[in-house]
């Protein structure tokens, strides 16, 4: 059996489960990469279910116990095409007359669903416990390398328009972590880091992390190297046809955390966002009209 069986067979058997199961079986379904390399006991915890209900399930999916269970997703994340060489290979497999509209709709249909999964009780909890953090934060730090800067940089950028106190670790100059030197336990550092995942991020995390900071993981896993020490975890799902994994769940973290922050920041927000206006204004940073 592989994992699309796998699934398939949770979801024919779904409503049949027991309330304690179904939540073990939704969770494997949200998150089968965890599912593929977390213990069983550590999932059971994610999926707020005792071990046993883990083990029950398995035996309900008809496997001799967790163990073949698991395997099947272990063996889905080693058969994975993950280098970018394979997943361009992959893209051009494609049936020439499907390289316009099914491909298109593909990749929109992937970002619909990774976006969809957003809207689950645990994603909105850590949405809460996320701003929370950056909200108290004295100063607040954010890595976003490779693939991921556009979602720490909109991040950074956006939060300069109410915020004096984002320091956005670009790496200019060669200085990545430099900034890092000042973080205290009254800081925040917020890292966007999906698989494969960039070592500098990762250090700079668990530096931050002994200093006392508070981490906000962006992460495609509760088992990636910044999820596992990270104070909270939005993990997202990526999964795309295109080249890169994508990055539009990432954004779409960001452009949420800042809403939120505006919303909460009171009066004050709005007049650091009319003074920035104002700035943007005397530069004359934009055309003057939407026909230019």
């Amino acid at each position: 059996m592989d994992k699309e069986q796998a699934e398939s067979l949770i979801k024919s058997k779904f409503s049949e489960l027991s309330p304690m199961l179904q939540l073990a079986a939704k969770y494997v379904v949200d998150h089968p990469q965890e599912t593929a390399l977390a213990s069983m006991r550590q999932v059971a915890k994610n999926a707020g279910v005792q071990p046993s209900v883990m083990h029950r399930l398995a035996v309900t999916l008809e496997f001799e116990g967790y163990n073949s269970f698991r395997d099947v997703y272990r063996h889905w994340l080693s058969s994975k095409e993950s280098s970018f060489s394979a997943r361009a290979a992959q893209l051009q497999k494609r049936k020439a007359g499907d390289l316009t509209e099914r491909l298109i709709a593909d990749v929109l249909e992937a970002d619909i669903h990774n976006l969809d999964a957003l809207t689950d009780p645990q994603s909105t909890a850590a949405f809460k416990q996320a701003h929370n953090l950056l909200a108290g934060a004295k100063s607040i730090y954010v890595v976003g390398l490779r693939s991921m800067f556009p979602a720490a940089y909109y991040f950074s950028y956006s939060c300069g328009m109410f915020l004096n106190n984002t320091v956005l670790l670009s790496g200019i100059g060669g200085g990545f972590a430099d900034p890092l030197r000042r973080a205290t336990k009254e800081d925040a550092l917020i890292v966007f880091s999906c698989y494969p995942y960039a070592r500098d991020a990762a250090t700079a995390t668990r530096y931050a992390r002994a200093k006392g900071t508070k981490i906000i993981a962006v992460s495609d896993s509760a088992v990636s190297p910044i999820s596992k020490i990270a104070d909270v975890s939005l993990i997202i799902k990526n999964e795309t046809p295109s080249l890169f994994p994508s990055i539009t769940p990432l954004v779409v973290v960001a452009q949420t955390l800042v809403a939120m922050l505006v919303a909460s920041g009171g009066k004050g927000s709005v007049r650091q966002i009319s003074s920035s206006e104002t700035q943007l204004a005397e530069f004359d940073v934009y055309v003057s009209s939407r026909n230019g």
